[in-house]
């Protein structure tokens, strides 16, 4: 018999997009679809519920959670294994205030001290719910280390160090999550490459047939059967499904590409989620960012944004830093508030259209369903005939051509 998984329901919605924090995707999924993989991988049977209706179950050796809450199956595992090991009728997660609690897990309205923020993820082995008499069985995150190299006058040090593992929790409760929980996810990938075992190792090099680094990437990435590829195109530590086209020249690293999602020639994919049937196109450079189903890309560089479900951008900047050096704040739920991050874009809508030649701020939040366009003085909308005769110098002034000023 299966043990129980009993997931509580909240009222819990994420803007700009303004869905349910399960129904946010993570690496091209619905949050609720993963919990309910992950939990049934690990042998549990979901149960979503209201919170009061905790009291009509029995708990006994089960796992309780809220439903805005991303986990990994490594993590599942260590926190059972921990609390297991306690002497208490009910365990709760605690994540202890790494590298990774300070980059990824922010801004999550958890009770937190100075070494430990504790989650809604509780193991159970009495057959009621007191969260009052709850222990902490705090997790260790951090597994490895990666860094990204800049100017010091950039960041105040010459490297960006980030930590990649494989025993991620965050919870998803504010609009920079739906990147966050992509990270983690993306990232904890990548930790289980770097922890295969010896016989999977001698698996890749033989698929690789080589020694060089950017063969044995190649050899770990997933290409789906019906895929295309381009000969010259580099797939490294990276997941192509089924019906995606990937362009001449175009570079996808530590990437999920999904289904039918078009990735144009001497376009780059760097660890960022693509999803079906996106269009990324030609020369274009995706860094650190989510795009959504359906979501039509110009031009580019995006890096540390997000991009909803039908929406179009046509070469606009979405500014990632700011010149100050100071770290970026964003919308929450109850105010503005500094992410900590030096690094960090904007979160377009659902349906919403971007003309060229906009600069939005770093950290901003553009809603569903608009459209923005630049200022009409800059636009040239009418090319006087006399402009084919009279050669030389013309001005655009409040959104005409003349030629003088």
């Amino acid at each position: 018999m299966k043990m129980k998984a009993f997931i509580i329901k909240t009222n819990t919605v994420i803007p700009p997009f303004n869905d349910h924090c399960g129904d946010i995707l993570i690496l091209n999924e619905k949050l609720k679809d993963y919990q309910a993989r992950v939990l049934s991988a690990a042998g549990f049977d979901c149960v979503r519920l209201e919170r009061e209706a905790l009291k009509n179950e029995n708990l006994s050796n089960s796992i309780i959670l809220s439903d805005d809450i991303f986990f990994t199956p490594e993590f599942l595992s260590e926190f059972l294994k921990r609390a297991s090991a306690l002497d208490a009728p009910l365990v709760r997660a605690a994540l202890e205030k790494t590298l990774f609690a300070r980059q990824i897990a922010i801004l999550q309205r958890l009770k937190e001290n100075e070494s430990v923020v504790e989650y809604p993820f509780y193991y159970s082995k009495s057959s009621s719910f007191d969260d009052g008499l709850a222990k902490n069985a705090v997790v260790n995150p951090d597994e490895f280390y990666e860094s990204g190299h800049f100017p010091d006058h950039m960041i105040g040090k010459d490297h960006f160090k980030f930590c990649v593992t494989s025993k991620a929790i965050v919870r998803l409760c504010e609009p920079i999550h739906i990147a966050m929980v992509n990270m983690a996810a993306n990232f904890a990938r990548l930790a289980r490459f770097r922890k295969l075992g010896a016989a999977e190792k001698l698996g890749v090099l033989f698929r690789a047939r080589s020694i060089n680094e950017s063969k044995i990437l190649g050899a770990l990435s997933v290409v789906e059967k019906g895929a295309k590829v381009h000969p010259t195109a580099v797939i490294e530590g990276s997941v192509v499904k089924a019906g995606a086209v990937i362009g001449a020249y175009a570079v996808v690293r530590f990437s999920v590409i999904g289904g039918g999602a078009y990735i144009d020639d001497h376009s780059a994919v760097k660890f960022s989620v693509v999803g079906e049937n996106a269009y990324i196109a030609n020369n274009n450079v995706i860094f650190f960012s989510v795009v959504y189903p359906r979501a039509f890309l110009i031009s580019g560089p995006y890096q540390f944004s997000c991009f909803g479900y039908d929406s179009a951008i046509m070469n606009s900047i979405p500014s990632d830093y700011r010149l100050d050096g100071k770290t970026i704040s964003v919308m929450c739920s109850d105010g503005v508030k500094d992410t900590g991050l030096r690094f960090a874009g904007s979160i377009i809508g659902h349906r919403t259209k971007i003309a060229a030649g906009l600069i939005i701020a770093p950290g901003r939040m553009i809603p569903n369903d608009v459209t923005l366009y630049p200022d009409p003085a800059m636009v040239v909308t009418k090319v006087p005939e006399a402009a084919a005769e009279r050669k030389g110098a013309w001005f655009l002034i409040g959104g005409k051509l003349v030629d003088k000023i």
